[in-house]
């Protein structure tokens, strides 16, 4: 059985955004920006409400291929994989926050004409999905939530440490290899698995060496703007929350996903969910923060479940 829950909000304010002249822009809302993706189309496309994915902080649209084809597969819809700003093939912005992100995605579901799509979202993909019902409350019809909850909390300085570590291997001319870059990444992530999704972010290139008849070398560089992404951090824009219940509330239903070895969904911020999202079901997976990557099947089965029991297949 799914959980339904209510009670109270933790409120916090969040940050003013800003804006740049090469992005797309409504009248009054924040710019946006044409998300790159991929898609994983249905056996007869068109007949079931699609799903649109968005990944976490650091990760891109590849982070739920497994999941993906998995929902593809059982659901029989079509699933969208997108790359968020900042992350992947998407353009770079010099701002990051989830009011752009909302209407990132609100541009995307609108440009590829998609009729009452489900967004889906891990870590600040989720708070990102949850930021555009919210802002725009007739662009879903269903929301899925893996592993974050729509609450302000403290800054996560672990990541910010994370792209310090990055920026090191890509300024560090003796890391030619994965190897060597993962052995430079152990100083701060202990975790094999955690440090093969941080080196998604980096990419081998051959460079030629000066005054070395024009010898090369393989050298590292980011896919990502580690210090945009370092100061989004730092700023509290990832940890932000900026919407307010007491305005702010969604009433499509809503799926939230936690793995209980995390802490992004405490127990003790389940009120505050059920405040904003009054029709949110809780399930859990034992698991870590990763669970749509290391847990594919039990999040794709409460995922099927969730959606059969609201839309049908």
């Amino acid at each position: 059985m799914l959980r339904n829950c209510t009670g109270t909000l933790r409120r916090c304010t969040s940050a003013l955004f800003s804006t740049s002249s090469a992005l797309h822009s409504g009248s009054n809302g924040p710019r946006s920006v044409e998300m790159a993706y991929e898609v994983m189309k249905s056996t007869f496309p068109g007949t079931a409400k699609p799903l649109v994915v968005m990944h976490g902080l650091l990760g891109n649209k590849s982070n739920n291929r497994t999941l993906a084809r998995r929902l593809r597969d059982t659901l029989d819809r079509d699933v969208y994989l997108v790359d968020m700003r900042n992350h992947g093939d998407s353009p770079h912005t010099a701002t990051h926050t989830y009011k752009e992100m909302a209407a990132d995605i609100k541009r995307f579901v609108d440009d590829h004409q998609l009729v009452e799509p489900v967004l889906m979202g891990h870590s600040m993909g989720a708070k990102a999905a949850m930021s555009c019902v919210l802002a725009y409350p007739d662009v879903a019809s269903a929301l899925i939530c893996l592993d974050n909850a729509p609450v302000c909390t403290a800054p996560n300085g672990k990541y910010a440490m994370y792209m310090r570590a990055l920026a090191r291997v890509c300024q560090d001319p003796k890391i030619h290899s994965l190897q060597a870059a993962d052995a430079a990444l152990m100083a701060v992530e202990p975790d094999k698995f955690v440090r093969g999704f941080l080196l998604m972010s980096l990419r081998r290139v051959k460079v030629e060496l000066e005054g070395a008849g024009r010898r090369q070398q393989w050298r590292f560089e980011s896919r990502v703007p580690l210090k945009t992404l370092e100061q989004a951090v730092l700023q509290g824009e990832i940890s932000a929350w900026p919407w307010d219940a007491r305005v702010d509330r969604w009433t499509g239903p809503a799926l939230f996903v936690r793995g209980t070895e995390s802490h992004y969904m405490a127990d003790e911020y389940i009120a505050a969910t059920g405040l904003q999202f009054p029709r949110f079901e809780l399930q859990d997976v034992k698991a870590g923060h990763y669970l749509n990557a290391t847990h594919p099947k039990e999040c794709a089965d409460i995922i099927v479940r969730f959606l059969d029991s609201h839309q049908g297949h």
